[in-house]
């Protein structure tokens, strides 16, 4: 289920008790993804990705880039992590299907209450997405932005 690019070997964020506050964001919006069926509907089963496979067709969505930055506040240490989650879409109506995909990921997600294994998830939030056609002229793309507020015991 959590794969490293490196080896492609599975690293799940709950056997690791000094994960990256992003490590098991992404882990875990990974997995709810998913299994989310209003966007397994959309994209079909098994087409979530944190690595696309080479040769993979749209409809389909990959976890993208996780930007953090320190947030600690008085007795508290925190990360504020911001993440990006790609929606790719071919279709005669390429644009208005990756816009339902990304409507799909942003209520799988925003404030949606992850367990994550070794920190606390303060807060999820949707920040908005963007749609456009990749430089094909025929791909549907999504960029759907989240913010996340991760606190460490």
């Amino acid at each position: 289920m959590f794969g490293t690019p490196s080896t492609g070997q599975s690293v799940n964020p709950e056997r690791s008790s000094m994960s990256a506050p992003s490590h098991e964001l992404v882990g875990l919006a990974t997995a709810r993804l998913r299994t989310y069926a209003p966007l397994t509907a959309l994209i079909g089963a098994n087409r979530v990705f944190l690595r696309v496979p080479d040769e993979e067709r749209p409809p389909y969505v990959a976890m993208g880039e996780a930007v953090t930055r320190r947030s600690d506040v008085t007795c508290r240490r925190s990360t504020t992590v911001d993440l990006t989650v790609h929606a790719y879409s071919i279709s005669s109506n390429s644009l208005q299907d990756v816009r339902a995909i990304a409507d799909a990921v942003a209520t799988a997600l925003h404030d949606y209450p992850l367990a994550l294994p070794t920190k606390r998830l303060v807060t999820l939030e949707h920040h908005g997405e963007r749609v456009f056609y990749d430089v094909d002229g025929i791909t549907g793309h999504a960029v759907v932005d989240f913010a996340a507020i991760i606190e460490t015991p």
